[in-house]
């Protein structure tokens, strides 16, 4: 994988006062912004009681505000992570139903859940990576039901300010400053986004860019159509 485990529990750890920060932000995005989005998404989309997987749930915000609504399973690579997330369901008196899992390789049977789902993901992955990901969302995807990705595109409002922030922070620190793991594959057009959907033998259903997430992800959906 093209970023290890080591690298996803040091970003959840966010060791620095730099991440520190950067977390408080998007944790507030995790929790105030984000969710409106995604729940728009899956009420169009999945019925409500329909069983979900997160596939790189982090550290838990997200969820907070589907579990009332759908059956939702998640899992992550980090265990920092993972770790994360039970401490703010527990807060929350939520039962959480969360495990250290790698996506390439999910810990369930074949046409487990009627959707899968994930935000802030699938940018960390070479090609290759990708497609061996959308296939084994696929897997674990009922016949008819249907991959979400919260993909950030090359021109996203985030990755334009994170990285003009990036920039100036290293400028006054006069040194490198990681934000967040590498994103190596932004979306940068429909086309490339449906050769992955397509080689992962899923229909490409929708691929959108708005406000409702202040422009910050393309909403990619594939359904599994056999």
């Amino acid at each position: 994988m093209s970023i290890s485990q080591q690298d996803w529990d040091a970003y959840w750890k966010q060791q620095t006062s730099v991440t520190r920060t950067y977390g408080k932000i998007a944790g507030i995005y995790r929790r105030y912004i984000i969710p409106r989005s995604i729940i728009k998404t899956l009420n169009s989309t999945v019925q409500q009681n329909s069983k979900l997987l997160h596939a790189g749930a982090g550290g838990g915000e997200v969820d907070i505000n589907l579990v009332s609504n759908w059956k939702l399973y998640s899992i992550d690579y980090s265990y920092r992570a993972t770790s994360q997330h039970r401490d703010v369901h527990y807060k929350n008196g939520i039962e959480d139903l969360i495990a250290q899992a790698d996506i390439f390789n999910l810990p369930f049977s074949n046409d487990t859940f009627d959707a899968v789902f994930n935000l802030g993901v699938m940018e960390h992955f070479s090609d290759k990576e990708i497609v061996s990901a959308l296939k084994e969302f696929k897997r674990v995807t009922r016949s008819g039901g249907i991959i979400i990705l919260y993909w950030p595109p090359i021109w996203g409002l985030s990755v334009m300010v994170l990285r003009l922030a990036k920039f100036i922070l290293q400028l006054e620190r006069r040194k490198q400053i990681s934000l967040y793991p590498p994103e190596i594959n932004l979306i940068k057009s429909r086309r490339k986004c449906a050769s992955w959907i397509s080689e992962a033998d899923l229909s490409l259903e929708q691929f959108s860019f708005g406000i409702g997430d202040f422009f910050t992800h393309q909403i990619v959906i594939a359904r599994k159509i056999n």
